[in-house]
């Protein structure tokens, strides 16, 4: 127990430090909430806590949101969500830590292609189509649409505060759909809250010390640790998800 305990904080602490830091690093809290909770039930354990920092965010950034942008994204984004919601409830444990190791990999490739290459296909014409329902899937499945829904909006160019306003306004409308469509699945229970219960403070103490150390931060060599982890993490759900 005292274990579970421990990986539920750090996974709350990292929530946390994301949401108000540099972002990028929800590839790696799903992993380590299930080495708690193996399987789909940690996704139940995540996602509240992800709409208690999603409506902090929103109290924060208030202004300069872009509702043009989020019209055109959003109803993709909730086809995404009830096909990631189908595919979630119709996969084993098994099945879902192998699917979840491949997206990681994948969206970490991406990563790494983007750094040299451009992706056009954000600047297409359907790009709010692809991107919304890519976002919804993604985010349902791996609790990773971070990195494609900045893709997007930094096509849009809008300038900043209007692109941290409209991401964190983006994110809680996909959150309240992921929610609602894990409590269809029976995967948000007494169970789980009392887990996203205990993170609580790691969560917190995330937030601030995201908020106050973001600016002392070298985001080059914090982007080396992270795609680490995120490799770490990847291989352990591929390659010792029986262990």
């Amino acid at each position: 127990m005292e274990m579970s305990w421990l990986f539920i904080s750090l996974a709350c602490l990292v929530t946390g430090f994301s949401k108000f830091s540099i972002g990028g690093l929800g590839l790696i809290i799903l992993p380590l909430m299930m080495l708690a909770f193996p399987g789909p039930e940690a996704l139940g354990v995540i996602v509240p806590l992800y709409l208690l920092t999603d409506f902090v965010a929103v109290m924060t950034y208030r202004k300069n949101i872009n509702w043009g942008v989020l019209a055109k994204l959003l109803p993709f984004g909730a086809i995404g969500v009830m096909l990631g919601t189908y595919v979630l409830g119709n996969i084993d444990s098994s099945t879902f830590m192998t699917m979840l190791g491949v997206l990681i990999f994948s969206l970490l490739g991406l990563s790494l292609w983007l750094d040299y290459h451009p992706l056009p296909i954000f600047s297409h014409r359907y790009a709010a189509g692809v991107a919304g329902g890519l976002c919804g899937f993604v985010g349902v499945l791996a609790n990773a649409a971070g990195p494609l829904m900045g893709l997007f909006l930094l096509e849009q160019k809008m300038e900043k505060h209007a692109y941290v306003a409209t991401r964190v306004w983006a994110f809680l409308t996909l959150n309240i759909l992921k929610m609602v469509g894990l409590i269809s699945l029976g995967l948000v229970n007494m169970e789980t809250l009392e887990a996203s219960a205990v993170g609580l403070p790691a969560l917190f103490l995330g937030m601030f010390i995201g908020y106050k150390v973001f600016a002392k931060i070298s985001a080059d060599q914090l982007k080396v640790i992270v795609r680490c982890a995120i490799s770490l993490s990847a291989a352990h759900l591929l390659f010792f998800k029986s262990q």
